[in-house]
């Protein structure tokens, strides 16, 4: 195999790696948002149940400040 050959392989070879890694992070990512929406939604369906924010948190595994941040982004 010549020096531009293995060069285009080697290239080929980490553009494969890169897009293998993009996608995984990307994966990861959607998936960490796709918890965070899904907490929202849970949070505020049980603020409009009067609920207290101490149990919602415990619901949530959460704290009182973190569930008090998710409310404020959702206002």
């Amino acid at each position: 195999m010549d020096k531009g050959s293995e060069l285009a392989t080697a290239k080929n070879e980490g553009i494969e790696q890169g897009k293998k890694e993009g996608l995984i992070e990307g994966e990861k990512k959607g998936i960490e948002k796709g918890l965070i929406e899904g907490q929202k939604q849970i949070a505020l369906n049980m603020k409009k149940q009067d609920l207290d924010d101490t149990f919602i948190a415990k619901c949530l595994s959460i704290s009182v400040d973190e569930l008090n941040k998710l409310i404020n982004k959702m206002n």
